[in-house]
């Protein structure tokens, strides 16, 4: 039997039920405006015929020698990247550089599509499963966006950019991967143009902590965690 993590599918995030559940939490923990704004803005993804949802990662083709350490296909949507993203400023307690964002895990590219509109130079994906891709790419052309950029890589032998200012994680892979992509960021340090944070949603381990000096651990509004770091 093929071994997979337990949040590996994440799909029934598709179903009415969940969705509706969605829509009851949404109204309970950001009130009507926020809702409605959120339920408007998924439309007008839709009528592009942009594509968020998700799916089981295992049905899809995987690049690299590390298959079976992926994790669950979820995509990020802007208001979390929002406050996630002005966390991360909180915590570090200036504005950040929006040179380049890099997203290892990116998925359809729901958080390098956000983290351009927010005001990044560039935003860079990294993605193992070819499907998921081929989507991105899609997407990004749908939205008519330049400096986005999806690639169908390894993110174990993906270098950050030395202009990079934020790298994210939103929980993408387990610990043996992780401890692969953090020494490749270590591996460059004293190269960088600038400051480098690393934003980590949802975290299942705890390698960063052993090479990146944590800024702030905080639980969103969502009921998402997320740990800050710098380089």
């Amino acid at each position: 039997m093929r071994k997979t993590h337990t949040n590996a599918d994440m799909s029934h995030q598709n179903s009415l039920a969940y969705k509706i559940g969605d829509f009851f939490n949404s109204l309970k923990a950001n009130g009507v405006k926020k809702t409605v704004d959120k339920i408007f803005q998924r439309v007008k993804y839709k009528i592009k015929g942009v594509d968020f949802s998700t799916q089981n990662i295992y049905d899809l083709t995987l690049t690299g020698d590390y298959k079976e350490h992926g994790t669950a296909l979820v995509s990020t949507h802007k208001d979390l990247f929002a406050e996630v993203f002005l966390g991360l400023e909180e915590a570090v307690g200036k504005k950040i550089e929006k040179n380049i964002f890099l997203d290892y895990g990116s998925g359809k590219a729901g958080a390098i599509i956000h983290a351009k509109n927010f005001g990044f130079k560039k935003t860079i994906g990294v993605e193992f499963a070819k499907e998921l891709h081929q989507i991105a790419e899609e997407n990004i052309k749908k939205l008519a966006l330049s400096n986005v950029e999806s690639n169908f890589a390894d993110a174990t032998t993906f270098l950050p950019p030395l202009d990079v200012s934020v790298i994210y994680l939103f929980n993408p892979f387990d610990e043996v991967v992780m401890e692969k992509v953090a020494q490749n960021i270590v591996s460059l340090k004293g190269k960088y143009e600038n400051d480098v944070y690393i934003i980590y949603g949802n975290p299942s381990c705890k390698v960063l902590e052993k090479y990146f000096t944590t800024l702030k651990q905080v639980c969103h509004q969502s009921g998402a965690m997320f740990h800050y770091y710098r380089v």
